[in-house]
């Protein structure tokens, strides 16, 4: 593929992925805090709306790490970022979640690619924006869930956040084994300290990394100054044994949460088997994200094919290898509680097995196309090459055909039929008028219509009949009410409508 045609195919590829992304994106004027937005945002919210001083904000912020690790869970930081959630500051600033998650996402997946394809392996930047763009397609259209990857922000901030952070992490690690700049280790030291305060996927990732960093420093490298990364992943460790001897977690996890060598090596051989296990459900429940890997292998094979010389990867097969570790190694935290994981933890498996899977297939299709290179070499015709492409084109749309009720859960797709059926426009007029009623000054116990849990691929997490429920609770403390109850909508238009001047429906 000539740099001409990377052009116009990245281009392309562009257009497609923004088109993709409207659906998406529009459902983010509709977006609402629900639950334990509510909860974790109630001492900053009190504090703004009190003082609009930031130092305020913080003094609520620290209030509620407090509250919560004594009570709830240890994750220190994904609980102070959860204080900041949007409406804390005005009740329609929630519409930023959405866009800030796709950014977060976005912006980091292709730091990450540039770093690795060009810098390291010397694609030029419209082969790396393709492949980028494509493997972001297969990302956001087949997580597993879009709520606690873009739309809430709780989920967003204790899964997506700390993802996001980690692949800034990968790249910041690959280049201070190169230059060991202190700006890059204050960098490493400040995000591998917050993961250890993140969600356990994310601060097991972080020590992975470092540690692969440090072995491949001084086993290939011969270079001891690599052992300083030794500090951040000191203050890591720290960071998560803080979060991991939280009281709260006792409450929410039970009296057996705690550390045991038994179970600890068990997980370890578990995670390899559940790690396998994984792929096999992708396969089932995602199958064209399964084809999107084989197309963007296919893509491998095209860019692979100008390149005069092949990509400077060292000890491949012991590379390949530490990535499928890394990749199992995020069963574990779910694999040793035992417990039932929120929606968050799936989504984190998926991405970590896609980047994995996606350089481990990039190292596949460079051996691959050095075989047939060598075999024209020897006076084969170049039609072998064309015939795996046109091979592989074929699986793919046989697949993709096979499959084509996947469409269906693309997150795209998802958010189109919300749109489309009026659900997405109802729920934003409901909500309008639940903040209306939850900000009158004249209530002191709140009564609002109801609002149903099913939101397609937005977070609701509904205000019940039962005045002493949690949503209930932590809603009513957000605004200052007494009390918060739903009752059925009709009834409500016949009592109250008049009221506030809606007119009933």
């Amino acid at each position: 593929m000539t740099e001409k045609k990377q052009k116009i195919a990245a281009v392309i590829s562009v257009i497609v992925f923004m088109i993709l992304l409207l659906p998406i994106v529009y459902l983010t004027g509709v977006n609402r805090a629900s639950g334990d937005d509510y909860g974790y945002g109630l001492y900053t919210r009190m504090a703004w709306m009190r003082t609009h001083s930031l130092v305020e904000v913080f003094k609520g912020m620290c209030q509620t790490v407090k509250e919560f690790y004594g009570g709830w869970q240890g994750t220190w930081f994904s609980i102070a970022v959860f204080t900041l959630q949007p409406e804390v500051f005005h009740d329609k600033a929630y519409v930023i979640v959405a866009v800030l998650m796709l950014f977060l996402w976005i912006a980091s997946t292709a730091y990450l690619f540039r770093e690795v394809l060009c810098r390291k392996l010397g694609f030029s930047g419209w082969s790396c924006l393709l492949i980028a763009v494509w493997f972001l397609i297969i990302s956001i259209e087949f997580i597993p869930n879009t709520r606690s990857s873009i739309y809430w922000f709780n989920g967003c901030a204790h899964y997506m956040l700390p993802f996001a952070m980690c692949q800034v992490l990968t790249v910041w690690l690959l280049r201070y084994g190169e230059s060991y700049r202190w700006r890059t280790f204050v960098g490493i030291l400040i995000f591998m300290t917050l993961l250890g305060g993140s969600n356990y996927q994310a601060a097991l990732f972080g020590l992975i990394a470092a540690f692969y960093a440090c072995a491949w420093g001084l086993l290939f490298r011969k270079d001891r100054r690599i052992l300083l990364l030794g500090i951040p992943m000191l203050t890591e460790l720290v960071g998560l044994v803080v979060s991991m001897k939280s009281p709260g977690n006792l409450v929410r996890g039970g009296n057996d949460f705690g550390f045991s060598a038994a179970r600890a090596f068990q997980t370890i051989g578990s995670c390899f088997v559940h790690a396998v296990t994984d792929i096999g459900v992708y396969a089932a429940e995602r199958p064209l994200a399964l084809v999107g890997l084989l197309f963007l292998f296919l893509l491998f094979l095209l860019l692979l094919r100008q390149r005069q010389e092949r990509l400077a990867i060292p000890h491949r097969l012991i590379l390949g290898i530490m990535l499928f570790c890394l990749y199992s190694a995020m069963q574990a935290p779910e694999l040793y509680a035992g417990v039932t994981v929120s929606k968050g933890v799936p989504n984190t498996n998926y991405l970590i097995f896609l980047l994995t899977a996606a350089f481990i297939l990039l190292m596949a299709a460079d051996c691959l196309v050095a075989c047939l290179k060598k075999r024209e070499r020897a006076g084969a015709s170049q039609k072998g090459f064309w015939s795996v492409i046109v091979a592989g084109l074929f699986v793919c749309a046989v697949l993709g055909l096979l499959n084509r009720g996947g469409i269906k859960r693309c997150a795209s797709y998802e958010a189109l039929v919300y749109i489309t059926s009026g659900q997405a426009a109802d729920f934003k007029e409901q909500m309008e008028l639940q903040t209306r009623l939850l900000e009158d000054d004249r209530v002191t116990d709140a009564v609002i219509p109801g609002i149903n849990d099913r939101q397609g691929p937005l977070m609701h997490m509904p205000v019940t009949k039962n005045k002493d429920a949690y949503t209930n609770q932590v809603t009513g403390r957000f605004y200052g009410k007494q009390s918060v109850v739903s009752i059925e909508r009709p009834v409500w238009m016949e009592r109250y409508a008049a009221e506030y001047g809606i007119e009933a429906k």
